[in-house]
């Protein structure tokens, strides 16, 4: 594959992004649903009229001790038709979790909010996905 067709391949999926936002907040919430069976919930940032969001988001907090932890996710489309989701607020560009199973995308999101809260506990799952990559 080129740079060029896969710069191509990354400009279709965008658009089957934008085009599928029903296929994202689908994904979303059957995220939401298993990562709440975990302990954490997620805002739904979902588009609607008044929305300046062009993707939506579920937006995982947690009040800490000292600060307060956040995580967005989004569920895009990727080339070869697959849909995954990503973190936006740190690596835009770095999946974590593919959206044919939202269980293990809910542990993932499991595992970064327990190294954002407590990072000398728990290692941090991006670097060991980056390792991957």
């Amino acid at each position: 594959m080129t740079m060029k067709s896969a710069g191509l391949a990354r400009v279709w999926a965008w658009g089957r992004t934008l085009r599928g936002c029903d296929t994202a907040v689908w994904h979303l919430d059957r995220l939401a649903v298993a990562a709440e069976c975990r302990g954490y919930r997620g805002l739904k940032l979902y588009q609607d009229q008044s929305s300046a969001l062009s993707v939506p988001m579920l937006l995982f907090f947690v009040r800490g001790r000292r600060e307060n932890v956040w995580m967005p996710a989004t569920a895009r489309a990727v080339p070869g038709g697959e849909w995954a989701y990503f973190d936006v607020s740190r690596d835009p560009w770095l999946r974590f979790a593919w959206c044919r199973d939202a269980v293990t995308a809910a542990d993932q999101v499991a595992a970064l909010m327990d190294h954002l809260m407590f990072p000398d506990t728990f290692p941090d799952v991006r670097e060991e996905r980056r390792a991957q990559v």
